[in-house]
This record gives structure tokens, sequence and C-alpha cells, in this order.
């Protein structure tokens, strides 16, 4: 049975992935911070059919994560291993609490280098294998409200793009997605306005599209022509883009 270890699997874009890969008949490892949730999860993952087993792990925590990746370097080889968790805290960033925003950079950005860093050490990739790194579409668009996150996503991009070059001879994929507007809690809490939350791609269509791509083996996935488009808008024409999520984020946050 192959395997696929998840951070954030409790929840949201995590839970979907998780319940995607049980499908497809991958023996599911889950990171995650709430114990309650993942239980939860997990007996949903195990209703399905599936074999899961969960840990607890604050990722803004460096013993944590070295906790984590002795844990996994005990079980057996990744077939895919997806960064998935993510935390945000919008508002000005001249007002805000540092110690925060720095935790964002920690759960965001260094947990996910210091997490592959020690599985690859410990060649605990399979061949063949994927490492997937959950980015966002803020890469293309900006993020005005969120600088940190958006550094963050930024950030996990360009080391993604490297280390897929590196790997390459070991026959080792990484995937890097960039999600648009996703119908979870997440994004409900940090989004000034929900009013038009339906339009927001569901986290169970995503984690299809995600799986797809793994199988596929494909090294950029950005999910749906809506978010393809706005991603090349971006590119194109960041000044636009740039106006449009001032207005649409970052005025409704005062």
């Amino acid at each position: 049975m192959k395997t696929c270890a998840i951070t954030g699997a409790a929840q949201g874009i995590g839970r979907a992935l998780a319940r995607q890969f049980t499908r497809e008949g991958y023996k599911i490892v889950g990171i995650d911070f709430d114990e309650k949730a993942s239980a939860k999860t997990k007996a949903e993952l195990l209703h399905l059919g599936g074999d899961a087993t969960f840990h607890r792990a604050d990722l803004s925590s460096p013993e944590d994560v070295q906790q984590i990746a002795t844990k996994l370097a005990e079980g057996p080889q990744l077939d895919v291993l997806i960064h998935n968790a993510g935390i945000n805290y919008t508002g000005r960033f001249e007002g805000s609490d540092l110690s925060r925003q720095r935790k964002v950079i920690s759960v965001n950005l260094h947990a996910p280098l210091l997490l592959t860093a020690q599985l690859l050490a410990h060649g605990k990739i399979a061949p063949q294998g994927t490492i997937v790194f959950v980015s966002s579409l803020s890469r293309f668009v900006s993020y005005p409200g969120a600088a940190c996150y958006a550094a963050s996503k930024d950030g996990l991009s360009s080391y993604a793009r490297s280390l897929g070059v590196a790997l390459a001879p070991k026959k080792i994929s990484v995937l890097t997605v960039y999600p648009g507007p996703t119908r979870t809690e997440h994004a409900r809490l940090h989004s000034p306005d929900n009013s038009k939350e339906e339009r927001r791609m569901p986290p169970e269509d995503l984690a299809k599209r995600i799986h797809e791509a793994v199988k596929r083996r494909k090294r950029v996935l950005v999910p749906g022509f809506g978010n393809r488009f706005f991603a090349t808008l971006g590119t194109v024409l960041p000044g636009v883009t740039e106006w449009a999520m001032k207005k649409t984020i970052l005025d409704k946050l005062e």
C-alpha cells in the first residue's frame, strides 16, 4: 500500500486530501495541531475502508517539526508528501502583532523546509515519489492585508521550483499548487466578505485536481479557469490585480 503524509490533515483542504487519497488506496499519515478534529477525520477515513494514523504537532515549533520528522523516518517511505498546513493573520502590517506574523512564517514556510530536508536526508521519499507544496494564488495577484502570508507562500513557491530541479535526477517529482479562494472555514475566517462564498472552489474539487496532478507528475497546478485567468492577469498586468485585491480585501479590512 502506498503512503501519503499530509500536514494540516484534520480540516479543510487537508481533510479533503486525506479522503481523496484514501479513496485512491493510500495509507494516510496525518499531521495536525487539533487532536479532536484529527480523531474525527481519522474515523471518517477508517469508515471509508482506509488506513490512517495521525500525529499531533505544532508546526510553528522547530522541536515539534523535528519530532514529526523522527516519527516519519521510523515509518515506511512516503510515496506522496503534501505540505498543506497553513495559517493566516490579516490586518495592516504596521499595526499587527509581530509574534503572530512570525508564527505565520514558521508554519507556512519554515516547517515545510525543515521537514522536507529531514525526510530527504533519511531517504524517506520513495523513488518516483512526489512532494506537494500548497502555495497560493497570491503568488500572482498579491495579498494586501496579509503580507506575511503572501511572503510565506511566495517563498514556498520559489523553494519548490528550485527543489524540483535538484530532485529530478532522483526521479522525485515536486508539485506546487496555487489555489485561489476555497470554501473552507479558514478562508471564511480571514475574508472580510463571505457573501459570495458559493463561488469559492469546494475543497473536494481541489483535492481531486491535486491527486490528478500528482498522478500525471505535473510541476505546477493553478486549479480552475478563473484562477488561471487571474494568475495570467497578475503576471501581465500586476497593477490591475493589485488594485482589485486592495478594493476587495484591504479596504474592507479597515
